[in-house]
């Protein structure tokens, strides 16, 4: 520890991410993760997979100053981001082998099973002397220059959309190397940090978070909530991913648009009635979770915020009630109205009920005033939770060069379970090819396995028919 407090300090965390550090630190919460199909649009052979990860990954490090910097003493009020010296890929980055081939559309239990297993491994092994992120490259059989890139990250360091900007930089950085080949003979593992190396400002800095002093209910008193069982340790994750096709992605997609609906709300929608499918009929209301990108709103250039790699997220809650998703003359699409409720609170705290100062009101401000996170987050267990579930949709990666030498397929965004969160935990993202993922994630002995897997058929039998 003695050289844990030697290395260089960047600055203090700020509020948002120190949520994140003594989430980590109690064992609350391990990471989150990003993973990307990979592939090659022109044949090389003289490219060797692992110069050219090794390559392109310094040159995202020197871009993103966040991946070379660790958080010290993550339980403290005083907690801070030092610098490492250097960065040994050799020890943060893995290369795998898929034992055997997955076709399009199919479920991918090999990746599932790797994810679950890092979303149960947290950062503290090697404290000190490795970065709070890691990748595990899953090479294809026969074919190492197409892979699935897994990026493991810290949640102080980045929220969901951190983890897009990581994939972003990443595929830009594999064309600049692949462009010469001949430059990666003298490529090393180790990854120098300057010494000059600075973080961008914490939220607060970039935003004036402010507090609604008058906050309305989201709640409709009176109806009967499900959450699962109560807020409990030790927190072991289990995690399975959704797989949906390119087509029936567009269909849904389509089916929002035409009926002048986000396709979030109709992930709410969609999520949410097939919990109440495998729930008794006496529950007739669940509380969602949905995550809210505050880069928009920051005091930065746009294009400087739009890659902004750090934790700038917000969250609003919606109540789904069992009686919106009952076909009438003027819905006939059973949870339309469902949908349109959780649209009409997206845009109430989008756009409706704007601060003075130009910004939505916002819920994370509040936990600027907890004087001592840890013990608040400590208080919490053995009591019920606020949610139900949780939908966290991050939109579709749009980075595709049309002349870029690698492409990014399918993407898979992941989470451990959050012990004082919600029951279960959805993560969405569209990937380069326009397929929907969902991935979920849940905590042993909140929910049962069997019970996940009914909310999965469910959910996957919707969107497939594409109503919301």
């Amino acid at each position: 520890m003695d050289t844990l407090h030697q290395l260089p300090k960047l600055r203090p965390l700020g509020r948002s991410e120190q949520l994140s550090a003594v989430s980590h630190e109690l064992g609350f919460f391990q990471n989150v993760g990003m993973s990307a199909q990979y592939s090659l649009t022109k044949s090389s052979d003289a490219l060797d997979v692992r110069r050219v990860v090794y390559a392109a990954l310094a040159h995202v490090i020197h871009k993103h100053s966040i991946l070379s910097a660790i958080p010290v003493d993550e339980v403290s009020p005083d907690v801070y981001w030092a610098r490492l010296p250097s960065i040994d890929l050799e020890r943060c980055v893995t290369f795998l082998t898929r034992s055997k081939p997955t076709a399009e559309g199919e479920e991918d239990s090999e990746l599932d099973k790797l994810l679950q297993e890092q979303h149960n491994t947290s950062f503290k092994e090697n404290y000190g002397s490795l970065p709070f992120w890691r990748l595990l490259i899953v090479q294809d059989a026969g074919n190492e220059l197409s892979f699935t890139a897994s990026f493991i990250y810290y949640h102080g360091s980045g929220d969901g959309a951190a983890g897009l900007i990581f994939h972003k930089a990443l595929r830009a950085a594999l064309d600049t190397v692949s462009s010469s080949p001949a430059s990666l003979a003298d490529v090393s593992a180790k990854v120098d940090i300057p010494n000059d190396t600075q973080l961008l400002p914490p939220l607060e800095k970039l935003h004036p978070l402010p507090l609604n002093p008058s906050p309305s209910n989201h709640k409709k008193e009176g109806l009967e909530e499900w959450t699962g069982n109560p807020i409990q340790l030790p927190a072991t994750t289990h995690y399975r991913t959704l797989n949906i096709s390119p087509a029936s992605s567009a269909t849904f997609s389509r089916t929002c648009k035409e009926n002048n609906l986000r396709l979030t709300s109709g992930l709410h929608a969609i999520i949410a009635e097939a919990l109440f499918d495998n729930l008794p009929s006496t529950v007739d209301a669940l509380t969602g979770i949905l995550p809210i990108n505050l880069r928009p709103w920051l005091n930065l250039p746009k294009d400087v915020a739009d890659d902004a790699l750090g934790t700038f997220i917000d969250a609003i809650k919606i109540q789904m009630r069992r009686a919106d998703y009952v076909a009438t003359d003027e819905t006939p699409i059973a949870g339309l109205a469902a949908a349109r409720h959780a649209s009409e609170e997206i845009q109430s705290y989008l756009k409706d009920h704007m601060s003075p100062s130009g910004e939505p009101y916002t819920s994370v401000a509040f936990y600027g005033g907890i004087p001592d996170v840890a013990a608040a987050f400590k208080s919490m267990v053995g009591g019920n939770r606020e949610a139900a579930f949780e939908v966290s949709n991050l939109g579709r990666f749009m980075d595709n060069a049309a002349d870029g030498q690698w492409r990014i397929g399918r993407m898979v965004f992941s989470r451990s379970a959050v012990v004082f969160g919600a029951a279960v935990t959805t993560s969405v993202v569209s990937g380069g090819d326009g397929a929907l993922t969902v991935g979920f994630s849940w905590q042993e002995g909140v929910v049962d396995d069997s019970f996940v897997d009914a909310v999965i058929g469910r959910v996957k039998f919707y969107l497939n028919a594409s109503p919301p």
